[in-house]
């Protein structure tokens, strides 16, 4: 039995094997680089205290020390500490502008009313006649407005493959489009430097994972 009719086989069950493994891999990477940052917070002084380490303590801790915040800071005495805390730390000259800045964008981001992204648009970057994706950040920039004379919003032009880097633009309102492409999409889209095409329209996309279908499409070449 001459080996060559199984190379192609071999090689569909290798690559099939590692469409399956790599999403896998991946999310686990992501989310144990995340742990093991918040679990070194206090996960860190308490193994200098205790002498030895006990993984994911120091998440529980924190998360407890949070609840226990919020908790506190909704009562009547802790809203009025709050209050004292935070007209006193805004005073300081460069504490209190750090302060200031960081208070203002983590409750811009972790607050239920409102999100960093708005939606997704289409601006003319970085020459004229190309288009890239951007997010608008912010609708109404009445300083730039002024200034450049013409109403402005705010938008977020991320990066191939890492859309935590970008660009923020300041851009005129009538020389962006308008898109139906959801935030989710669009990260996709910018992810897989455009291999993943996105899907408008007002029907929500289900997370499905992996193209099963196509994963065992059987392929003539």
């Amino acid at each position: 039995m001459t080996p060559g009719p199984r190379l192609p086989r071999l090689r569909r069950y290798f690559f099939v094997g590692l469409i399956v493994i790599a999403p896998v891999g991946l999310t686990v990477l992501v989310l144990r680089w995340l742990f093991e940052r918040i679990d070194a917070i206090l996960g860190e002084p308490l193994q200098a205290a205790l002498g030895f380490r006990v993984p994911g303590l120091g998440f529980l801790l924190l998360g407890l020390v949070v609840l226990v915040v919020g908790w506190i800071v909704h009562r009547a005495v802790g809203r009025r500490l709050l209050g004292t805390w935070n007209q006193t730390f805004v005073r300081f000259p460069v504490a209190g502008r750090l302060y200031n800045t960081a208070s203002q964008i983590v409750q811009s981001i972790v607050s239920d009313k409102s999100r960093v992204f708005k939606r997704t648009v289409l601006v003319p970057y970085p020459t004229e006649g190309m288009w890239a994706v951007a997010f608008v950040t912010n609708e109404h920039a009445p300083v730039m407005s002024q200034i450049i004379g013409v109403p402005c919003i705010n938008v977020f032009v991320p990066t191939t493959p890492n859309p935590t880097s970008g660009f923020l633009l300041v851009v005129p309102k009538d020389r962006v489009v308008n898109t139906d492409v959801s935030i989710e999409e669009a990260m996709k889209f910018v992810i897989s430097a455009g291999s993943v095409s996105p899907v408008g329209g007002d029907t929500p996309v289900l997370r499905r994972g992996l193209d099963l279908d196509d994963l065992f499409r059987e392929r003539t070449t």
